[in-house]
């Protein structure tokens, strides 16, 4: 009996006692080992989060630093997205070394600020927070709420984006986040109970945008990260089209309120700065897919100019440029790559 390479092996097991599988048995066994690998998940997530409160920060990025570096040797698959992605955006101006050691600095960038920064960070008080995050003024956004149309935020997956949030709510400013949930709702209880102890409230990317349009309309913020992977809009990222959800816009030209790009980028000392971008203000021609395409485009230049300021600090892992656009828009590509960043010299 042939066995396909993606069986589960209790079928192949079964296959080779001679003994025709069970297929309600094969589910529960399935479902019954899924749910144990997200019990251990949130449990090992929630002992982190109350151990990591005691050690002291010198110890705690090392290890996130070596979580990074573990996951970098054991996680092959997004290695090679990362690396497909940096062959995208550099082509031939990055060696194989160059592209191999910044990916491995981004799996440990992403280790200490999505792992050790984000569950420590939930205990910091305002002056913590003042510290790590530093800004010079958040006139940019109290300006554009002078609007009363709310603002919207766009962010990237750089830096601490978690922390920007965090360092907004403390300084008094209600947000909104939108985030991709995971499909353990257990998991994303004590996700947004961490978030909530940093002071912003989640609302689900896929929900009824009813609550988004009242925080705008409220004159609050919504803060957005649009830099993965949709097939609403396709607008140019390192010169190759990408699919890019279309929400922010949406919400910009259906409530007027103002689009402020922000970013936390890590410095060199190990706190993180807040990077304001030029505001972009909505202002509609009638042509909704033309505004929206417009809009979003504006907002991945940004994202791509402080990607290319930051290399080492941005999601590489995920597959970016993986949902292909369609033929009729492949005319606009842009094909030069980008110069070698100085973060992969």
């Amino acid at each position: 009996m042939s066995e396909s390479p993606g069986a589960p092996l209790c079928y192949v097991l079964a296959s080779r006692l001679g003994r025709p599988p069970n297929p309600p048995l094969l589910t529960h066994l399935m479902r019954k080992s899924k749910q144990l690998w997200q019990a251990f998940v949130r449990g090992a997530f929630w002992l982190a989060f109350k151990t990591l409160r005691h050690v002291p920060w010198k110890p705690a990025l090392a290890w996130g630093t070596a979580m990074g570096t573990l996951g970098y040797h054991v996680a092959g698959r997004f290695r090679a997205v990362a690396d497909k992605n940096l062959k995208i955006a550099y082509g031939s101006s990055m060696t194989e070394h160059q592209r191999q050691a910044l990916i491995k600095r981004v799996f440990q960038q992403f280790a200490r600020a999505s792992l050790v920064e984000f569950l420590k960070g939930a205990h910091f008080t305002k002056e913590d927070t003042a510290h790590w995050v530093q800004v010079d003024s958040y006139a940019p956004a109290s300006d554009l709420l002078a609007r009363g149309k709310g603002v919207i935020v766009v962010s990237a997956h750089l830096g601490n984006w978690e922390w920007l949030t965090k360092r907004a709510a403390m300084e008094g400013f209600s947000v909104k986040v939108v985030a991709r949930q995971s499909e353990d709702e257990k998991f994303n209880k004590l996700t947004d109970l961490v978030r909530g102890e940093n002071g912003y409230t989640v609302h689900p990317r896929g929900d009824s945008p009813r609550a988004l349009l009242k925080q705008l309309r409220d004159n609050k913020i919504v803060a957005i990260v649009p830099d993965q992977k949709s097939e609403d809009v396709f607008v140019p990222f390192f010169g190759k089209l990408a699919g890019t959800v279309a929400g922010p816009a949406v919400l910009a030209l259906k409530t007027g309120a103002a689009i402020l790009p922000m970013f936390c980028p890590r410095q060199p000392d190990g706190t993180y700065k807040t990077v304001f971008y030029p505001a972009i203000i909505p202002e509609p021609t009638g042509d909704m897919e033309a505004d929206i395409k417009k809009i979003m485009a504006e907002i991945t230049a940004d994202i791509e100019d402080i990607v290319r300021q930051y290399p080492d600090q941005w999601l590489w892992l995920h597959d970016r440029w993986r949902v292909p656009p369609p033929p009729e828009a492949m005319a606009e590509e842009i094909i030069p790559h980008a110069d070698l960043p100085a973060a992969a010299r």
